[in-house]
């Protein structure tokens, strides 16, 4: 059949600029209907995006000449403009710094995608002759034009029916919660990706193998972003091998500064994506660099501590597994050629035997029995001896099989002897030598490398064998030593357990080949280096949640009240439900963004939660600051904060102008703190009054300016306090912390307006901007840092249900459904990304048993790229599963 073999020389024309496929620039003016409309599109989102970049809060002309440059970017890359809004998509929530939440970072970055890609497809940048429609990666059959349809009328009345509730629509760039703008901010994630989808659809039909490369790669740099935020904030706030300290990984998702679950979201949408590419990549350099992002990623998943993450994990990448072995094994049975097969996918693995899949499981068993052992008796030091154990096991090589087995069984025991006067010798010079013992266990651990350097694959050397095996339980017995150096008698012994089980199931292995798992071509070949870097990774991922579970008591505390929790979410649930009210609002919702507003007005009195506003009093700005009316601790007080720079070491001043009609606490603080938990607090907790009647005696002139407040017209009373003195804040070089100044109420109940307020730091410099609250809401963001039922319906499908409505639900349902079904059993099953998109789908889904998810835009843009793509992608003839990897 001739298709494959044109698409393969269609596909395989270099490009002059190398991968991003852009060389000498080459435009052409606007030919077909479908380029005008293009070129419509990019002045209609060119007309929003610079609009939004202008107001940018920080500086509206750096924000405009930036989204410029993403522009042009987008333009000369129009074919992978998914690369280009997925990336950076996970560092550029700048809300804790602008004030901005209804509109953000992720907005001008659509639009200024949505500008370039356009106007690339409108005057056709380095066009090449459109693919015929055969090879077209991205069709959507008229019911899913239909189904998609279905759903932005459903966003849009749920948007309408939200500026309803609120008491109308009226524009903010700085609403909260509560106002109408939030409906905006939460329905916006659907239109932004609908908006791109025309785009996205030209270029998989001119492009579909480099299409699909760029959402590949966009999706595993993504991943590899959140996780090095994730990694930067534990090293920089609880160090990295803390996991006792009751925090909760957030990166940089701002979404998160209310509760939630934006970053364990983001985790399970793009980590299917990047193991994908790691199982299936065929370069060293791409294998190292995909397995440092895995690891990554790991780490990051673990320190979230969530058990929706851990749940979710198992429960999408299995099937993701299956689904792409299934997807190589059709691919290998549909191709007559294996040796082309082969180069191009590489084998595909036979399955382990029964014998060898018994070892496997047995060695699983084992190293998890003895990381547990080691941990609790050696620390984190023998446990990594232990890993220096198994890394070694697994890099054997398969000449130690080429002897008779009566000349295995001679080199096991003569190498046990061996071994043991080694680790006799190794155990005296380390009660001896202060130290010796890590000392010698990398010793042990080089020797054993130089000597599997040396190996002659085919070649049988009993006397090799024998070197290599007493090097290895040379290697256990320093195990042994370093955990009895650490832990003493209980390491000791602890971990002689562990490798006297690990040296018996060796022993039994190399007398018994058939059950050592790393065995066929593909383990004795070219792949047989990545199949044990993967096996090695899995190590590093078990010693990780043997670290978590045995060295800190906050994982196992979470696991252990997951039952209580679960009923508080039952709870939760229904007295959310019981704000719908009436046949129309079940059937069509309450409207986007207001259950916040909902639950605050409808639910229980004691759970609501503060609030602020913005008002003009005589054209003179000023914030209405509410405390709830639940319990007020020092995590749960409703929070308005900026990020300050880093004040100078020595007193501080506050001066405020509040005014108050009855008593109330103003808790004031500066912090190093990167979203919802505070460390190295400095503040004080004013006491504040209503302002005494204007025929009252004036206030003693010749008073202290702290000692007693300033009254003013119109009830406003001027305090100046004393804070601090303040330390050394906010760290040196890479681990800096930010240092945020914040105030709340600590009066239940209470309402306090606040004209005016500044920090002045030893050095008198300002530290605060928009003190005056006249550029309305600018640098001010909000947090609750322990109250957070409150603000979130909790769980996904329920949230679309409240916004909008079973009709909404269904049709999400719906798609979600198809979409799961056409990438598994459907057209789109042998695409080469589906097992990753199905995985992340279901990911999607558990997590969001848990969480609402689609409140939190970042997390929505995500689901909603992976949703629709998802109803359209397909598999093309003669495309390779491996070729987009």
């Amino acid at each position: 059949m001739p298709a494959p073999s044109l698409m393969a020389t269609h596909e395989a024309m270099p490009a002059a600029g190398g991968w991003l496929g852009f060389g000498p620039l080459q435009l052409h003016r606007p030919r077909t209907g479908l380029q005008w409309l293009a070129l419509a599109a990019a002045l209609a989102l060119g007309a929003v995006g610079a609009e939004l970049a202008w107001h940018h809060p920080l500086s509206g002309p750096v924000a405009l000449t930036l989204w410029v440059l993403t522009a042009l970017a987008a333009a000369l890359m129009w074919v992978k403009t998914p690369a280009l809004l997925l990336a950076p998509l996970a560092l550029i929530g700048l809300a804790p710094w602008t004030g901005w939440i209804t509109f953000e970072e992720m907005d001008l970055l659509v639009t200024a995608c949505g500008v370039g890609g356009y106007l690339g497809l409108a005057l056709q940048v380095n066009a090449r002759d459109r693919a015929p429609a055969w090879r077209h990666g991205l069709v959507f059959s008229p019911p899913v034009l239909v189904l998609l349809g279905g759903l932005a009328l459903s966003a849009a009345w749920s948007v309408k029916r939200g500026f309803a509730d609120a008491g109308g629509f009226s524009f903010g760039w700085f609403h909260g919660y509560h106002e109408a703008m939030n409906a905006v901010r939460n329905a916006k994630a659907l239109f932004l990706v609908l908006a791109l989808t025309p785009l996205w659809t030209a270029a998989a039909a001119a492009r579909p193998r480099g299409f699909s490369r760029g959402l590949l790669l966009g999706l595993v740099l993504a991943l590899a972003g959140a996780c090095a935020a994730a990694f930067w904030e534990r090293l920089a706030y609880t160090g990295l091998l803390d996991f006792s300290t009751d925090y909760r990984t957030t990166a940089l998702f701002w979404e998160m500064h209310v509760g939630g679950a934006a970053l364990d979201g983001f985790l399970v949408m793009t980590l299917p994506f990047a193991l994908l590419a790691l199982l299936r990549t065929r370069s060293p350099w791409h294998f190292a660099a995909g397995l440092g992002v895995a690891l990554l990623a790991a780490y990051a998943t673990l320190t979230t501590f969530s058990r929706g993450v851990y749940l979710a994990l198992p429960l999408s990448l299995i099937p993701m597994v299956l689904l792409a072995d299934a997807q190589r094994r059709r691919t290998a049975a549909a191709s007559p050629d294996t040796s082309h097969f082969d180069s191009v996918l590489g084998p595909v693995d036979q399955p382990l035997p029964r014998l060898a899949k018994l070892g496997a499981l047995a060695l699983a068993a084992a190293f998890a029995m003895a990381a547990a052992l080691v941990f609790g008796g050696g620390g984190y030091r023998g446990l990594l001896a232990l890993f220096f154990v198994m890394a070694a096991l697994l890099s054997l090589p398969a000449s130690l099989w080429l002897p008779t087995r009566g000349q295995r069984l001679v080199s096991l025991l003569a190498g046990a002897l061996l071994a043991l006067l080694l680790g006799g010798v190794t155990w005296a010079l380390a009660q001896a030598i202060p130290k010796a013992a890590y000392a010698l266990n990398l010793v042990a651990a080089g020797a054993f490398a130089a000597l599997r350097w040396q190996d002659r694959p085919g070649v049988q050397r009993p006397v090799y064998g024998l070197l290599v095996t007493t090097c290895w339980l040379w290697l256990v017995a320093t195990l042994v030593i370093v955990s009895d150096h650490w832990g003493g008698p209980a390491g000791r012994w602890t971990a002689l357990s562990a490798a006297l089980a690990l040296a018996g199931l060796w022993a039994l292995m190399l007398i018994e080949p058939r059950l050592w798992p790393l065995q066929g071509r593909a383990a004795a070949g070219k792949a047989g280096w990545r199949k044990r870097a993967l096996l090695a990774a899995g190590l590093l991922m078990v010693m990780a949640l043997v670290a978590a579970l045995g060295g800190g008591g906050y994982l196992r505390d979470r696991v252990a009240t997951w039952k209580e929790d679960g009923q508080t979410r039952l709870t939760h649930w229904r007295d959310g439900l019981r704000l719908l009210h009436g046949g129309t609002q079940w059937l069509l919702g309450k409207g986007a963004g207001r259950f916040v507003a909902s639950n605050f007005y409808e639910g229980p009195v004691s759970t609501q939660i503060g609030d602020y506003r913005l008002r003009r009093d005589d054209d003179e700005a000023y914030l209405a600051l509410a405390a709830g009316k639940h319990v007020l601790g020092r995590g749960e007080q409703f929070r308005i904060s900026q990020r300050i720079p880093t004040p100078a070491v020595g007193p501080a001043t506050l001066t405020v102008v509040t005014r108050t009609a009855a008593d109330a606490h103003l808790m004031v603080q500066v912090c190093e703190k990167n979203l919802i938990y505070p460390d190295n607090c400095f503040g004080r907790e004013l006491l504040l009054h209503p302002a005494p009647p204007a025929d009252s005696p004036p206030a003693d002139s010749t008073a202290p300016a702290t000692a007693a407040p300033a009254p003013h017209p119109n009830g406003w009373v001027t305090q100046t306090v004393p804070l601090g003195p303040l330390p050394h804040l906010g760290g040196d070089g890479l681990l800096r912390r930010f240092v945020t100044f914040s105030m709340a109420l600590d009066t239940r109940g209470a309402r306090v307006d606040v004209a005016r307020i500044s920090l002045m730091d030893a050095q008198g410099r300002p530290l605060l901007d928009n003190g005056d609250f006249n550029r309305e809401m600018a640098r001010w963001f909000f947090s609750s840092d322990r109250h957070h039922l409150p603000w979130h319906m909790k769980n996904a499908a329920l949230h679309v249900l409240f916004e909008q409505g079973l009709l909404g639900l269904a049709l999400l349902g719906t798609a979600f459904v198809l979409a799961l079904t056409r990438l598994s059993f459907g057209r789109g099953r042998d695409h080469p990304l589906a097992p990753a998109f199905v995985a992340a789908l279901i990911g999607f889904a558990v997590v969001g048993a848990f969480d609402s998810l689609l409140d939190a835009p970042r997390i929505g843009l995500v689901f909603f790229t992976l949703l629709v793509l998802g109803l359209g992608l397909r598999a093309l003839p003669g495309e390779g599963v491996a070729r987009v990897a």
